[in-house]
């Protein structure tokens, strides 16, 4: 996992080709254990797959995150997991630009 901060955003890239419930959970540990950016941008470009239970990880890390004033977005969604993303209808909450 790289990731590139400043103190409004940081910015995390997964380097594996599939987000799994695991790395969701690392993401969420390194995010919540580190730092006060105000914005967490998860950039996927990397991942060809997620699980669906990555996905709700990541939507419960957004609850938390949001409660503190802070929020995180995706960004760069392709193939299977930004289906996966689409199907489960999920841009109501987690966004991706």
């Amino acid at each position: 996992m790289q990731s590139l901060s400043s103190c409004q955003q940081i910015s995390i890239i997964p380097l594996s080709r599939s987000l799994s419930h695991s790395e969701a959970c690392r993401i969420a540990d390194v995010v919540l254990g580190h730092g006060r950016a105000r914005t967490v941008v998860l950039d996927l470009k990397n991942a060809v797959e997620a699980t669906t239970s990555a996905f709700a990880r990541l939507v419960i890390l957004r609850r938390l995150l949001l409660r503190s004033g802070r929020d995180l977005r995706l960004i760069n969604l392709r193939d299977r997991a930004a289906s996966l993303y689409q199907i489960n209808r999920l841009s109501g909450v987690l966004p991706s630009a």
